[in-house]
């Protein structure tokens, strides 16, 4: 069995595709850094900005990347023309095993550098949780012997994920909150969300799968 020849452009495409996948986070992390880095003290009189810069730089890469899991299994006409399924599945799991540690690195360096919890943190903490569960369920699917319909249900939980973590960098982040690209990236993204779980229910109800 061959695969079918790709369509005229669509190498063009995805490069396209792929550079700006990559820009994305880039250039409102770039805008972000390039103001603050000029006013930091050496990082060794103040090492635990070191520590919290690393940890704003994590989050706003992994929140992106958690983007992407939507959008790698979509389905999306326009992102199925120029890449292929097989290449976006091997994507999808490489992407988020690198954005669950992103995560939880982010998590564990906040969590010890200041452990005390109130509603915005927990919603973080939450959102972690349940990562962690669906993203063991995901890598463990074999040993734990799930079935395919309980591993479907648990991984669901990603879709919970991501609005919390909306709502916990968004009212707490100081990179969200301090930086209007940083701000705007997260709105569209989280805007971006909204639309491809609207595509996929409404997709699920043409083909009489919801019921």
């Amino acid at each position: 069995m061959t695969n079918n020849p790709a369509p005229r452009g669509a190498s063009p495409l995805r490069a396209i595709v792929i550079f700006a996948a990559i820009a994305v986070p880039l250039v409102p992390a770039g805008f972000w850094l390039g103001e603050l880095v000029p006013m930091m003290p050496a990082p060794v009189q103040a090492p635990e900005l070191g520590f919290s810069m690393l940890a704003r730089i994590l989050a706003l890469t992994g929140f992106v990347l958690m983007f992407y899991q939507f959008v790698l299994t979509a389905r999306l006409p326009f992102l199925e023309a120029v890449l292929k399924r097989p290449g976006m599945i091997k994507s999808h799991r490489l992407i988020g095993k690198i954005g669950f540690l992103l995560m939880l690195a982010h998590g564990t360096i906040l969590l010890a550098m200041d452990p005390f919890l109130y509603t915005e943190k927990t919603l973080g903490l939450i959102a972690l949780i349940l990562l962690t569960v669906a993203v063991v369920a995901a890598w463990f699917f074999k040993p734990l012997k799930l079935s395919l319909k309980t591993w479907r249900s648990v991984h669901l939980l990603a879709y919970l994920v991501f609005p919390l973590v909306f709502v916990h960098a968004i009212s707490l982040g100081a990179t969200v909150t301090g930086y209007r690209p940083v701000w705007w990236l997260f709105v569209v993204l989280f805007a971006g969300y909204c639309l491809i779980v609207a595509y996929r229910i409404a997709r699920l109800v043409s083909q009489k799968k919801l019921w």
